[in-house]
């Protein structure tokens, strides 16, 4: 069994002691609202800056977070959740989930009861949220693809077939499946890729990082893999042996989220592109949104884009001064 690593039971330990934040104290006789904020799940540490973020934005605008989810994503787990906030008669729920029928059916029965609901990074667009915030996943994928593109030309590859795997979370992830369209459509009639297999991690950073190690040493002959999410880029290089030994002998790497850990990673070679997303607007900026749709009736636009992130070997080392690791925060 692989157990926990030391900085994910920090962090879990972190946002369990961090759940149902207190709001800044409102005006005398004013009920606070009660907004509550769903990661996909409190073990993938990607969702930290959206926390940061969103807690320093109800202290603004006098409501309380509450920051819930399930350890590892669970879809099950998310749904009893939310139907759990549906009971306690919260304000509002903003969530990142899979676009599946038990999500569109306990949204609607948060509706029915007078709840807004929003999304934010994992989108569920048939399920009548009233917005949803986060990346155009389609374009990120296009990027990362057109990323793939420049490496492989660069490295006279583009005429040659290469064995390729992709690694994401959920197939039922509407977010995680744009991202692979984009990525196809990218790279069709550019370059030459087979793709050998989809992994689906279940969106768990540990089974990702036990799936990445077990594929590479079963499938030396691997030549690019494209990670739809960054899961198993918060361990150091070598808690990835077979992976680093991969890299180091030619193997070609791009990925999607961008974070301290990761870039230390490409830093070393083992991944020669990233894109990343702004969490940070995704928590702090989808939160006030909502509340301003509870307080005072202003409707968002359906989408609301935050823009992507790009990391390459000319601006990595300043993006390694930007980006902190999460535990020193």
């Amino acid at each position: 069994m692989f157990n926990s690593s030391p900085v994910l039971q920090v962090v879990a330990c972190l946002l369990v002691a961090m759940l149902g934040v207190s709001a800044a104290v409102l005006a005398a006789g004013e009920e606070p609202l009660t907004i509550a904020v769903l990661p996909r799940a409190l073990g993938n540490p990607i969702f930290l800056d959206a926390f940061e973020a969103a807690q320093k934005k109800a202290h603004e605008l006098g409501v309380r977070l509450e920051w819930v989810a399930p350890f590892d994503f669970s879809s099950e787990a998310q749904v009893e959740m939310i139907e759990n906030l549906i009971r306690r008669g919260v304000d509002g729920i903003l969530a990142s989930v899979n676009d599946d029928e038990a999500i569109h059916r306990v949204f609607q029965k948060a509706r029915e009861q007078g709840i807004a609901v929003a999304t934010f990074d994992g989108d569920s667009p048939g399920s009548g949220r009233l917005f949803h915030i986060g990346i155009d996943n389609y374009r990120a994928g296009y990027a990362i693809g057109q990323a793939l593109v420049s490496v492989l030309q660069k490295r006279g590859l583009a005429e040659k077939e290469l064995d390729t795997m992709i690694m994401t979370g959920l197939r039922e992830a509407f977010h995680h499946e744009e991202r692979i369209r984009g990525f196809l459509a990218a790279t069709e009639g550019q370059v030459n890729l087979e793709i050998r297999d989809i992994v689906e991690n279940e969106d768990t950073v540990e089974k990702s990082i036990i799936l990445l190690e077990d594929y590479v040493r079963d499938n030396p002959d691997i030549e690019v893999i494209f990670f739809v999410g960054g899961w198993p880029f918060y361990v150091p290089s070598e808690a990835l042996p077979n992976f680093q030994r991969w890299a180091q002998a030619g193997g070609i790497a791009v990925g999607i989220d961008l974070f301290y850990d990761a870039l230390l990673l490409q830093k070393e070679g083992l991944i020669q592109y990233l894109i990343g997303q702004d969490m940070s607007t995704m928590g702090s900026l989808g939160l006030e949104l909502l509340v301003n749709y509870i307080r005072y009736g202003h409707v968002p636009p359906d989408f609301v884009e935050v823009g992507l992130e790009h990391a390459n070997e000319s601006n990595i080392d300043r993006l390694l001064e930007i980006h902190k690791p999460w535990l020193v925060k």
